[in-house]
C-alpha cells in the first residue's frame, strides 16, 4: 500500500505549478521506452511521449497537432537531479517547402481549434543518447519540442489574421513541466526507425 501511495504521489507531482503560455498548458505522459542501440557503454533509447495541450483560457485556441521533434531534453531519477542538470541539445537541420502560396480561410491540418477546457494530443518520439543505462524505477524527463511547420513570421501573422474569427493561433514551442514515468526493470530492445 505504501508503494502505491508513493507511486501515485510521484506521478501527480508534475501537475503542481504548471506554467501556461498564452492560456495553454502542456503536460505529458511517457507511453513507451525502447532500447534502440547499444555499443559498449553508450545506449540510444527511443522514448515515446504523448503531450496534451490544454486550453486553460476563455476563448478558442488554434494549436498544431503535428508530431513534434525534440530540441532539448534532460532525464534524471529525481526532480532535484533533473533541475540541476543542463539540457542535451539535439541539432535538427530542417528545410521545408517554405510558405504556402495562399492562406486558407479556416484552420487546416495539422491545426485544430481547441475550445476552452479541452485538449489535444501531440506525439513526440525522442531519441536519447546516454552513457550507461536508464535505471529502472521512478524517472523524470523534461523536453522542449517543436511541432510547427517552418513558416515565416510574415506568413504566421497572415494565418493569425485570417483565422482570428475561429480562435487565437498558438505559435509556441512545447515546454511541458517535468514528466514522471517508471522505467521498467527490463526495457524492450528493438530496432528503431
Amino acid at each position: 500500500m505504501f508503494l502505491l501511495v508513493v507511486v501515485l504521489l510521484i506521478i501527480s507531482l508534475p501537475a503542481v505549478g504548471q506554467k501556461q503560455i498564452d492560456d495553454v498548458v502542456i503536460t505529458g505522459d511517457v507511453t513507451n521506452v525502447t532500447l534502440c542501440h547499444q555499443q559498449d557503454d553508450a545506449r540510444v533509447y527511443k522514448i515515446s511521449i504523448r503531450l496534451q495541450a490544454r486550453n486553460a483560457g476563455t476563448e478558442p485556441v488554434i494549436i498544431s497537432t503535428a508530431s513534434a521533434m525534440t530540441d532539448f531534453y534532460k532525464i534524471a531519477n529525481t526532480l532535484e537531479d533533473l533541475q540541476s542538470k543542463g539540457y542535451v541539445h539535439i541539432g535538427w537541420v530542417t528545410s521545408g517547402p517554405g510558405d504556402p502560396k495562399s492562406v486558407p480561410p479556416a484552420p487546416v491540418k495539422p491545426f485544430r481549434v481547441v475550445s476552452p477546457n479541452t485538449s489535444v494530443d501531440i506525439s513526440v518520439d525522442l531519441r536519447a543518447t546516454m552513457i550507461g543505462e536508464l535505471k529502472s524505477g521512478p524517472t523524470y524527463i523534461q523536453i522542449v519540442a517543436e511541432n510547427w511547420p517552418a513558416y515565416s513570421d510574415n506568413y504566421t501573422e497572415k494565418l493569425k489574421s485570417a483565422w482570428r474569427s475561429r480562435g487565437v493561433l498558438w505559435a509556441h514551442s512545447l515546454h511541458p513541466e517535468p514528466i514522471a514515468f517508471v522505467v521498467p526493470a527490463r526495457v524492450e530492445h528493438a530496432r528503431c526507425q
